[in-house]
């Protein structure tokens, strides 16, 4: 197993036995104990918490390992609401849409795994090269919905309000995990947050991040949100000109 697979998991424990059951440990952790995950509301209130013992809130957390066959053309069709903004924008979003789906894919592979498996030479590295994607998808999407949100308040862009809204709701969800990602800090909206975000597996969520105590941000729960007001946008767009 790498250095840091093993780091990702055990945080510098080194036995094989401690490691696996670390793991185990960490899929029940977020699995079924009582965390608290932020996620937005009908309402785009990205502050409401579920609890994932409820059956509830374990059947929402779940579909986020769940891919439709039509989520990739789904990215394709939502790129042209950024067109308006930037073209270059467009084959930007249909790359962000392209890595999502394979990493979706690689954590539901990762997930039906069992204990021997995952603790291959192979899966680790595999582990390695998950959470390094997962890290530069985020960045990534990060800069895009930086770049909407700064036009709009600048009025560079016109957006509908109520998309605008949604745009910078959304920029600062990433920034809570981008900023303890990125410069290994706080964020200034989250003072309370770690100064670090961790990552950590589950069987619900895939790849996720640790940013305050009983609170992850999954990458999967991010990519759902910015495909989710990219095809509002574009709605809102073909409404307009009809």
């Amino acid at each position: 197993m790498s250095f840091l697979a093993e780091a990702l998991i055990v945080r510098g424990r080194k036995s094989a036995e401690s490691l696996r059951g670390k793991l185990a440990a960490s899929f029940e952790k977020i699995s079924y104990a009582r965390v608290r995950v932020e996620s937005r509301s009908k309402d785009d209130n990205f502050d409401r918490v579920d609890d994932l013992r409820s059956r509830n809130g374990v059947a929402l957390v779940r579909s986020y390992c769940t891919m439709p066959d039509d989520r990739f053309q789904r990215w394709v069709d939502a790129s042209s609401a950024v067109g308006a903004v930037e073209a270059f924008m467009i084959p930007l979003v249909q790359g962000l849409g392209r890595f999502d789906c394979h990493l979706i894919n690689e954590d539901a592979r990762s997930a039906a795994l069992n204990q021997e498996q995952s603790s291959s030479l192979h899966e680790s590295t595999r582990l390695t090269d998950r959470l390094t994607l997962s890290y530069f998808w985020v960045l990534a999407a990060y800069e895009l919905v930086r770049t909407l949100d700064r036009r709009w308040r600048t009025g560079a862009t016109t957006l509908p309000d109520e998309s605008g809204n949604r745009v910078a709701a959304l920029k600062r969800r990433m920034e809570r995990l981008r900023i303890p990602s990125a410069k290994m800090e706080t964020a200034r909206r989250f003072p309370t947050d770690n100064a670090i975000a961790y990552p950590t597996i589950s069987r619900d969520f895939g790849l996720a991040w640790h940013v305050a105590q009983d609170t992850y941000i999954s990458r999967r729960e991010l990519s759902d949100q910015l495909l989710d007001f990219l095809a509002d946008l574009k709605k809102r767009q073909t409404q307009k000109k009809t």
